[in-house]
């Protein structure tokens, strides 16, 4: 036993000399066997790595994420890193035994520079020094980003620049909420994790350009991990058989009987097993329901049967949507009678509507135990497999089309897979950090692409929950269910946020930690007004139908040990989401566009659409390679930010010029006194024998307007001769044409244009 001992004591102090003397490398075999077995870490790109000095460049991590980096580089790094965790117990520590080069909120611009130094002394000795994306505002005001760490530190020493891109799935395991770490539990545990290191850059290449290499790095990992994604409502089934009893859905008409993820699921199956023989072999269902337990349980049971969900558009005419059943093929309609008696529904000849008020009362009590019984007892993979047969699901499958506006011509359908849908909705859990105890608050109609991806599948992959209303423009009832049940997310359009703002009570929104608006663009001057009221700050987030729908997005600032790091630039709709790239390219030759300059936005990923329902021709012009044209015009800054300029559709061909019609109406709207109010006037071009077009106004006629002084206004702004309308350019109109969304009617702006031009 002595000798036994002996040898454990000399082992214990052979390992205490070597954690004093050699920290790192002890750090470094410790980190290689947890990464590559608790995490299942894959390193992709690690040949690329030069020999001797470079300057790695990876986007922002969070916590001891960045140590993934040191496990799968296959060299020692070291990290200048500038955070709000710094000084925690463990992460300070782990900063010492690495030698890496640490900021914090008290650093400032002498900080700053000491950090830039020892950076470059490192590269001097042939080290590999590795920075993180972004932009930091310290406790003195000193800002910093990786544009000026970058450019300090290539001249003192140029070094080739890599690219590194860490995919986690569903994102980091730690992430930082009024100012302290919380831990996520993941919902798979031994998802594997990928690093990935890009082909070097000169030294001289600019920030934004490192920045779209990293995207397109991350967009490569999502693609190829999007092959294994499971369903979201696979996802949706696992957290409701391993929490049954957890909060998932709350109706606004029926408050007192709340949905937990268990009901939620007994519901779905009880609704799938009393359809079956309704709807037989069909393969697309139609649903006529607002947002709310109805209209969620019957998305989640088509899912459940494998049919295609087509939500249609209950505020678009009835031409549009017999369009969208007779595209769609479809024959039976799921629907209310109550809805129907309010929003009435002609479907045409030859559509059955199954009433679900008539569907529902014919399950029994019997059969609803049943169904949670099966949940509560099974295991997940009997439950998944034997019970509902999911494994024979595919994610090429069709999850759900869903139909443009029909602001410019007839309505298209947008095939999205059910891989587009678990693709995005894995980004936006990602970037917004999604946890179970958040609970969104959806107001956003199911045939609206942000209401079915983010505030249905979303929140249910997770084991959140939701508040659910019928009517976006019935404010005060909607600030009101938001203090009931201490919403945390809030996914709203600018339209409908006006309406709020006006109606809402100060607290309606105290609970809120992310407002996000899409779907058109957000005014600064409503978000302002919208902060000083509520103290919640709306930011502008961006996508489209045919994105699944979300693509990019600016997120709230993080604030901790008197640093900030600075994630939303107003004015921008931010950098894309994880897995999700970018670019900016010349809209006649495709060529790519450097940094700044103005082009059509291309976005990349996983969660590009399959195509257009029936129509090759079309798709073919807009997607290729898993890339989608999205015929919006708009720039990169050297943060990875997009600012989009407008619509290349909303653009007049003047003279040989390029005017763009968004910015004008822009401004008209703030001369007319209304940032951020209801909408006054709509612009638009009708041709023109001289110019090839015109700018045409449309304004409303209780307006007083003059146009004189309004032409001098729009010099001053900046407009040349050859942008501006004549004082015959404006007509008046009783009203704007507005879609359901509160976006603009571009197709119905245009007629009106043309009648009133033809008129005079």
């Amino acid at each position: 036993m002595g000798e036994v001992a002996l040898v454990l004591g000399l082992i214990l102090l052979a390992l205490g000399l070597g954690c004093w003397l050699w920290p790192v490398l002890l750090l470094r075999a410790l980190l290689v066997g947890i990464t590559h077995s608790f995490y299942r870490l894959r390193v992709e790109g690690r040949e690329v790595l030069p020999p001797g000095a470079a300057l790695l460049v990876c986007h922002r991590v969070n916590y001891l994420d960045w140590l993934f980096l040191l496990a799968g580089a296959g060299r020692p790094i070291r990290f200048l890193l500038i955070a709000t965790w710094t000084r925690t117990g463990l992460a300070r520590k782990v900063i010492q035994w690495t030698g890496s080069i640490a900021l914090d909120g008290d650093a400032g611009a002498q900080g700053v520079a000491k950090a830039v130094q020892a950076a470059a002394e490192a590269l001097r000795r042939g080290e590999a020094v590795c920075l993180f994306a972004g932009t930091w505002r310290m406790r003195d005001g000193t800002q910093v980003s990786l544009a000026e760490l970058l450019n300090q530190i290539r001249a003192l020493v140029p070094a080739p620049l890599v690219p590194v891109c860490l995919d986690q799935h569903e994102g980091s395991r730690f992430h930082l909420r009024a100012g302290k770490f919380v831990w996520k539990p993941p919902q798979e545990w031994l998802a594997a994790t990928w690093l990935s290191f890009g082909k070097p850059l000169p030294a001289n290449t600019p920030a934004g350009e490192v920045i779209q290499a990293i995207q397109h790095l991350s967009a490569d990992a999502a693609l190829r991990r999007s092959q294994h994604l499971p369903t979201v409502h696979r996802c949706f089934v696992l957290s409701a058989s391993k929490h049954p009893f957890r909060s998932c859905i709350i109706d606004s008409t029926n408050k007192k009987n709340p949905l937990t993820y268990g009901k939620a699921l007994a519901g779905a199956m009880c609704l799938a097993d009393h359809l079956r023989p309704l709807l037989g072999t069909t393969p697309m269902v139609a649903i006529w329901l607002p947002p709310g337990a109805g209209g969620a349980l019957s998305n989640i049971a088509l899912a459940l049967m494998g049919k295609t969900s087509v939500n249609l558009n209950y505020t678009a005419g009835t031409e549009s949507v017999q369009s969208a059943l007779r595209q769609c093929e479809v024959k039976q309609v799921l629907t209310a009678k109550r809805f129907t008696a309010r929003v009435p529904l002609d479907p045409g000849p030859g559509i059955e509507l199954i009433y679900l008020d008539e569907l529902l009362p014919l399950v029994s009590q019997r059969e609803k135990t049943l169904a949670f019984l099966k949940i509560l007892l099974l295991p997940h993979f009997v439950l998944e497999r034997w019970v509902l047969g999911l494994h024979r699901q595919s994610l090429e499958d069709i999850a759900t089309i869903i139909f443009s506006s029909g602001s410019t011509g007839e309505p298209k359908g947008v095939v999205l897979t059910h891989r587009n849908v678990a693709a995005n909705a894995e980004s936006m859990v990602q970037a917004i950090c999604l946890r179970p105890d958040d609970r969104a608050l959806g107001v956003l109609p199911f045939f609206h692409s942000f209401g079915y991806t983010v505030t249905l599948w979303a929140p249910l992959r997770v084991g959140a929950s939701v508040v659910y209303h019928t009517d976006p423009r019935q404010a005060k009832e909607i600030g009101e269910l938001c203090r009931e049940f201490t919403c945390s997310i809030f996914l709203i359009t600018p339209t409908f946020l006006r309406f709020c703002l006006r109606k809402c009570e100060v607290d309606d929104f105290r609970s809120v930690r992310l407002l996000m608006c899409g779907a058109e663009k957000l005014p600064q001057r409503l978000a302002q007004d919208f902060q000083a009221k509520f103290q919640v700050l709306p930011l502008e987030g961006y996508g489209c139908t045919e994105l699944s729908p979300a693509a990019a997005a600016n997120l709230p600032d993080l604030e901790g040990e008197g640093l900030t790091e600075i994630q939303n630039k107003p004015g921008t709709i931010g950098p894309p989401l994880p897995g999700i790239a970018a670019r900016v390219v010349n809209p006649d030759t495709n060529e790519p566009l450097p940094l700044g300059q103005e082009g059509m936005l291309l976005i990349r990923g996983a969660n590009a659409m399959w195509g257009y329902l029936h129509r090759p021709e079309q798709t073919a012009a807009v997607l290729s390679d898993n890339q989608y044209v999205t015929g919006d015009m708009g720039r990169l800054d050297e943060d990875g930010h997009i600012t989009l300029t407008g619509r290349l559709s909303r653009f007049a061909k003047i003279g040989g010029e390029m005017v763009p019609l968004e910015l004008i109406e822009e401004d008209l709207q703030g001369l007319l006194g209304s940032d951020g109010g209801e909408r006054l006037v709509a612009v638009t071009a009708v041709p023109d024998e001289k110019k090839g077009e015109r700018v045409v106004v449309l304004y409303l006629e209780s307006l007083q307007i003059d146009f004189s002084k309004i032409g001098r206004q729009l010099v001053e702004k900046g407009h040349p001769n050859l942008y501006l309308p004549g004082e015959r350019d404006f007509y008046p109109v009783a009203h704007i044409p507005v879609l359901g969304t509160g976006k603009l009617d571009l197709r119905r702006v245009k007629e009106a244009a043309l009648a009133a031009v033809a008129g005079r």
